[in-house]
């Protein structure tokens, strides 16, 4: 088949803003939740579960099979390399959701570790008819990696870093096993690299439970707003650049880089960014407008 046959499908779903979810969020976040106060600016990502379908229609990695919405790549391990986010308007409990999502490109590369297939989505969230949330979504597929069963390919976590100079703010969390599996039935994600150890281990490879690239963006912005508690959000990119796993100590750093915008990072214990973030808020609207 012809990947390039499946850009410019779309799929419409509606759902119904749901403040429980919400504020589950927050009880995972640590803080008291409010049914009825606005999602959380990643909150749609509560709804519109892609793994909400019958068992017979979940691939071996628990996610749906592909070749349906989405292209058949012949790559077999799946990751969320990153998302644009643009936020028009909150999302209040209650509101009716509707979501259209267009698959924007389907490219194929070649890269230190084989092969890469990287599709870019496009989620049009709307809520009451109004364009809340423009999501601009990037999955990336992998060759699958040849472990012998039963291998020692469990590692213990890296060891902590210190917290890295050049930064404004620094907040340093831990996701363990239990938030993971939360994040997880939270948003209906049955991808077994979150929360089955031998499959993660034993068949993807990786040396422990992946930590999601959707919690760890979430817990970085969280981490802004907490510290930019006057600021309103009004956009949040990010870039997955390598894995993180559970009971890993992660910084989440930021600094300002101009008028309303600020960048952003998750840092793994190596150091390194694991995230690469930017988020720009309605002071950067004001700067713009006043030129």
């Amino acid at each position: 088949m012809n990947l390039q046959d499946w850009v410019g499908r779309t799929s419409t779903v509606t759902e119904v803003a749901d403040g429980q979810r919400a504020a589950r969020l927050s009880s995972l976040l640590g803080r008291e939740g409010d049914e009825r106060a606005p999602l959380f600016p990643l909150g749609h990502w509560l709804h519109f579960s892609e793994d909400d379908v019958p068992m017979s229609e979940l691939g071996a990695d628990g996610h749906v099979k592909l070749g349906g919405f989405m292209p058949p790549v012949p790559l077999s391990r799946r990751m969320w390399a990153g998302s644009a986010l643009e936020f028009h308007t909150p999302i209040l409990p209650g509101q009716q959701l509707e979501r259209t999502t267009t698959i924007e490109s389907i490219t194929e590369k070649t890269g230190s570790t084989g092969p890469l297939c990287f599709v870019k989505l496009r989620h049009e969230v709307y809520a009451d008819g109004v364009l809340a949330t423009t999501d601009r979504h990037t999955i990336v597929y992998r060759e699958a990696t040849s472990v012998t069963v039963g291998s020692a390919a469990a590692l213990p976590p890296r060891a902590d870093s210190p917290v890295p100079d050049g930064w404004d703010w620094a907040t340093s969390v831990r996701p363990n096993e239990v938030m993971l599996f939360r994040y997880s039935a939270l948003t209906f994600n049955s991808h077994r690299i979150h929360y089955d150890y031998p499959y993660v281990t034993e068949v993807e490879g990786y040396p422990g439970l992946v930590t999601h690239g959707p919690l760890t963006a979430t817990l970085l912005l969280d981490a802004f707003m907490t510290n930019h508690p006057e600021e309103t959000v009004t956009g949040f990119d990010f870039r997955a650049k390598s894995p993180l796993f559970a009971n890993e100590q992660i910084h989440l750093v930021g600094k300002p880089v101009g008028a309303g915008t600020y960048e952003l990072q998750a840092v793994a214990p190596n150091g390194e960014a694991a995230i690469a973030a930017s988020v720009r808020t309605s002071t950067a609207q004001a700067a713009t407008r006043s030129r």
